[in-house]
This record gives C-alpha cells, structure tokens and sequence, in this order.
C-alpha cells in the first residue's frame, strides 16, 4: 500500500463547461483498477476536499461524476472538484484506516471532522504488587482494567470518593511500599486499608483488589457473595472488628448498585450513538455505559455541519474509536447498515479490541430505551449549541455596529504580550469563532528581534509573522490588547509584509476612569461608545482575558525553562553556596557575565576548568538574551493541555 498522489493530473478545466469537466473526471475514473481504495478529491488550487473510500474503486468515484447529483452536499462537492488522486489497497479493511488517517492529514471540507476529538479521563487498576487506582487519558495495552471515559471531571472525582469508600486501596505512589516507618494519614481516616503495616499481607490486599477488579467488570453479584462469606468467616473466628468493616462495605456497595446500575444494560461495556438535526446543524451523542453503569455522554459535532451525520457511519465510527477511544463490546446504532459495511467495521473495531465487537440496532426491548436516551443527549446538546449561537450572534450585531464594520464578524483573534523586564518575551494568539474558543488553532511566539521589553516593535514582530502565513484564515476582527500605540504597531506590521489589514481593534484598562475597559480603532482619536456592562465590551474584554491567561501560561514556562538553564548550573564545583556568593556579589547574571575572571575568583575559589565551563555557559547565555544565533521557534505540539486542547507554537 502506498501513498503516492503524484500522478498526471487532467487539464485544469476550472473555466471549461461542466459538461467537459465531469466527462474528462468520468473517464479518469473508469480507468481506476479494479479493487479496493481510498480517492482524494482536489479543487483547482490541489487542495484534498474529500477523501473517500470504495470497495470498487471505479464504481465508486464515477457514481460522483454523473449529471444528476444524488443529493445537494454530492454535487456542492463535485462542483469544486477538479481532479482525484487514489490509493489502492489490499482489502476494504486496510481502505478504512488509510482514509481514517488521510482524514486526520488533510481534514477535508466535505468530510466529517469531529470537533470533539479530546482524550478524555478514565481509571485504571495499576499491575504493581499492590495495585492503586490511577487516573489516565490514553487506554494502556498492558490488560490493566479500565473505567471510563469520563467526560466529566467532576464525575470521574466523585466515582474515586466512591470507589475509594468501598475498596480502600493505597493512594501513595511509593516503589516500595513496605519501606515505611509509618503508615500515612490516609490510613489514619480510614481511607487506605495500609499495606505497609506488617500485619496486612499481600493476600489480603490482593483480595481488596480482587473485589475491586470483580466491580469494574460488573460481576457484582459474585462480589456481594464472596464478601458475605468474608463476614461469615470473620464473625466465627471472633475477628468482629473485621467483620463489621466487610459488612459496612457490602452494604456501601448495594447502595452504590442501587443508584447507578442501568438494568437494561446487562453488565456489558456499551457505546450508544445518537444524533440530531436542526436549522441546518447536526449534532451525535454517544453515551457510554461501562459494566452496566452510565458514566457519561460525550458530544460529538462536525466541523461541516451541513455535509454528515448518520448517513456516513463509517467516517463517524472510524474517526470516534481511530482516536484513543475505549472500545466496547457492543456499538449500537440508530439505523441499519448494509451487512458488507457492518462486517468490515465489526472487523477492524475487533482488530482494535483484541476480541470480538459487534454494530446493533435493536429493534425492541431495554436498549431502545439507550438509543432513545442517547438521542435526547444530543437533542438537548444542540438546542444549548443554538442558544450559544444566538447569544453570540447578537454580541456580533453589535460589535459589527458599533466598530463599523463591513459584516458581522465570525471569527475573531487577540494578540497579546508577556515578559519579565524583557526576558522570555512572547506573545499569544487566540481564536473564537462564533463566541466558541477554537483552541487547536491557538498559536504562541517568542519573541525574535524586538528586546528590552519594546511591547511596540514586539507586537509589530508578531502581527507581520501570523499574517505571512497565507494559509491561516483570516479574521472578521483582530483584536489587540493595548491603547493606541500598539495598535499602531500592529498597522504598521501590515505595511512592512505588504498586507491589507483586516478589520482592527485595540483594548486597553484606563485607570484615570477606573479600570474600565476603553476600545480603539484606527485613525480615531477617541475611545469607541462601547457602554461598561455592554454585549460587545464584555466579549472584547473575554477575548483579552483569555490572550492573557494563553501567553501568560506559556511566558511562565520559559521563565521555568531558563531558571532550570541557568549557566550557573553548568559550571563543574560550583554548587549551592558558590552560586549564592556569586550573585549576592555581583547581584545579576547580567553584571557576572561582564565580570573577568580575576572578579570572579576573588569572590569563590574555582578550578581552572571549572572556571572556563563557567565563562562559556555564561557568554553563550549573553548571546542567546541579545538574540545572537537565536534558533527557529520550536514545535510545542504535544498531549492534551488540562482543557483537552492542543497548542502548538508558529
């Protein structure tokens, strides 16, 4: 299986009749060979705006080219196409998870993209020699038992509380844990059963963790019965201590049964997909129950609202479990599927599993009432999205009035800087669109050319950076946090790339007026007539607040980075004390690096090795402040921040 999409391509046909068009692309497709594939569709400019997969590969794309479209988003796509690429492959199963990958690569504007393509929370049993209770984001492959997804915070917390009620399993993160001069305060509260306490044996606590491996899996009647014989025993050997702490947790557990088990759900460990359409969005929900308990209903948007939904369930379905999503035992789907699509997502849904899964739809009985569950989540999800939209949409009538603006603004982008007396200076873009954050496009700059702190030529800097990227969308508004000089700056940036600026802004705090939050536009001296408590001030000074919390999030890291850095720390037989002599001395890195060796010597006593790993550390940290040979910025892609997001830096 290969990916080469450099074949000859048809004559760009973009001014030719359509006639012309779909004939050249239905004779290129007659030729495909015939087997199974992924095609890539190409607008005039070459850029992928679909990816597909066949079974047949020519009986697929030429159903595409035909004069009748078979519905309005079909022929809006083949509109814009101008040529395909494809890809063959062996089997239909390898054509599903090339396109599910070619998908994530070029995120097509007529293919389903998820919105919400986070890693979300679940538990795990650790394999250590007395396993504990951890949380993690990505499923290990070590057969660890897992609990989740949560997509709530908030709830996977009060399942642990739960959990940790029931079966007091350690919480320390100790290698050794019978090492211990004394147990912890967990044990104190009765919150830990203390494995390092010589009297409690590995199989007890392999017992404790046995019963907490038995809950996950939802064989809680084995459960209730092994503990009961615990108690039994416990009581006939006098141990009425144990006894009683056995009872307490069998009837902890019968209370915890009684308000989360879902009947219908027999035990298993299902996904349940529903979905919605209003006023022209789509929205899916799946509902996740885990051995019989519902932990939770994730939302699931397109980021072509007007192009999917259930008709696709492949794309849906391949893009949901091609992430790090749990994988089930059972799917349940609100349609039918056709049995070859079916049994080729069953197929590679069992290959991700390592054992069998299978795609419903039941007809009747207790997991209708799932699907109707999970069709009122996403029902409910979209009439809150709508009311968002509406609310936003107002604030952008006002911002569109009030700025004069040419059209109500979509998408708009704040700017903002940090630094400390202008070291690790950088700046922070944000993205909202729609009054929604677009966190994956957040994009964080450290600062190159401008130094000292110059918040002027810094924003200048930055400004001319992002918008020479002519591949990022470009803003209805883009918003700057400062008064009028920085939003000269950032005119000017526009001048030196040869740009025409989109719709500007600034806001600044004025103190003479309080702290209250003024708004600038270009080539107007006066503030903007934008009430304190109005719509549009407040969405402004949101945008602003989270430009700062971004860029001040990635300022104290660098601050972090250059304080683990410092060129003292190279130096070998400079330790603790030597450093604080040398900077109590001379009182800054600044003042030590224009210090000469005999200064330095008369304040500590240093070898002459030691002296010149000193002088090199500190010269090489000197050129990187004044940006001398200051490298490219690096790539911060990375795991999920806290909020699920990732930011990446220009």
């Amino acid at each position: 299986m290969t990916e080469d999409f450099s074949a000859d391509r048809p004559e760009d046909l973009s001014g030719a009749p359509p006639d012309a068009r779909l004939d050249q692309l239905r004779q290129k497709a007659a030729a495909l060979p015939q087997s199974p594939g992924v095609y890539l569709m190409r607008d005039a400019e070459g850029k992928v705006i679909y990816v597909g997969k066949a079974k047949i590969l020519p009986r697929r794309v030429s159903g595409y080219f035909q004069k009748a479209a078979p519905t309005a988003r079909i022929g809006l796509m083949v509109s814009n196409v101008r040529d395909f690429d494809f890809v063959v492959t062996a089997t239909e199963k390898e054509s599903l998870i090339l396109e599910n990958s070619l998908i994530k690569k070029y995120r097509p504007k007529y293919n389903v993209i998820l919105r919400d393509d986070k890693t979300y929370p679940s538990l795990r049993l650790s394999t250590e020699d007395y396993p504990r209770l951890e949380i993690v984001r990505r499923p290990p492959k070590d057969g660890s038992i897992i609990f989740g997804p949560f997509p709530s915070a908030s709830a996977m917390r009060d399942t642990v509380r739960t959990l940790m009620r029931l079966f007091p399993l350690r919480q320390c993160r100790r290698p050794d844990v019978k090492n211990v001069s004394r147990p912890c305060l967990n044990y104190q509260m009765g919150r830990c059963i203390g494995p390092c306490r010589p009297e409690v044996s590995p199989e007890e606590y392999g017992r404790l963790a046995e019963d907490v491996r038995l809950f996950f899996r939802g064989r809680h009647r084995e459960l209730l019965n092994r503990l009961t014989v615990e108690m039994k025993e416990a009581a006939e050997r006098y141990e009425f201590e144990h006894a009683a702490r056995v009872r307490d947790r069998i009837n902890n557990i019968k209370k915890t049964l009684e308000r989360q088990v879902v009947d219908q759900a027999e035990g298993r460990d299902l996904d349940v997909f529903g979905f919605h359409r209003k006023d022209g969005l789509w929205q899916g929900a799946a509902l996740m129950v885990r051995s019989g308990v519902v932990t939770g209903c994730l939302p699931l948007e397109a980021a072509g609202d007007e192009a999917w939904s259930e008709e696709n369930p492949a794309a849906v379905l391949t893009q949901y479990y091609g992430g790090e999503h749990f994988v089930p035992d059972e799917v349940l789907w609100p349609e039918d599927l056709p049995d070859e699509e079916r049994i080729t997502l069953e197929d590679w849904l069992t290959s991700r599993k390592g054992r069998a899964v299978k795609i419903l739809r039941p007809q009747r009985g207790d997991k209708v009432k799932l699907l109707d569950m999970a069709r009122g989540n996403a029902q409910a999800a979209l009439e809150d999205r709508l009311g968002r939209l509406g609310r936003a949409r107002g604030f952008m009538v006002e911002l569109k009035a009030r700025l004069n603006l040419d059209k109500i603004p979509h998408r708009l982008e704040c700017f903002d800087l940090a630094h400390l007396q202008g070291r690790n200076a950088a700046a922070g873009l944000v993205v909202m669109e729609d009054g929604e954050w677009k966190k994956d496009q957040y994009r964080r700059f450290k600062i190159k050319t401008a130094r000292g702190g110059d918040d002027y030529a810094g924003m200048r800097e930055v400004v001319a950076r992002r918008f020479s990227h002519e591949d990022w969308p470009s803003p209805d508004l883009l918003l700057i946090d400062g008064g009028r000089g920085q939003l000269q700056s950032a005119l000017a940036a526009f001048g030196d790339i040869g740009v025409t600026p989109p719709p500007l802004a600034a806001i600044a705090k004025i103190r003479q007026e309080g702290d209250i939050d003024r708004v600038f536009l270009p080539g107007r001296k006066n503030p903007v007539d934008l009430k304190a408590g109005s719509a549009g001030l407040l969405l402004l000074a949101r945008l602003r607040d989270e430009a700062h919390r971004y860029v001040g999030s990635f300022h104290h890291r660098l601050e972090a980075k250059t304080f683990l850095e410092s060129p003292l720390l190279a130096a070998p037989g400079l330790g603790p004390a030597k450093r604080k002599k040398l900077l109590d001395h001379f009182g800054s890195l600044e003042k030590l690096a224009e210090a000469s060796e005999a200064d330095i010597l008369a304040v500590v006593h240093l070898k002459p090795e030691g002296l010149s790993e000193l002088r090199d550390s500190l010269e090489n940290w000197r050129r990187a402040e004044e940006g001398q040979d200051a490298p490219d910025d690096e790539s911060l892609d990375g795991p999920p921040d806290q909020d699920g997001s990732v930011e990446s830096e220009e």
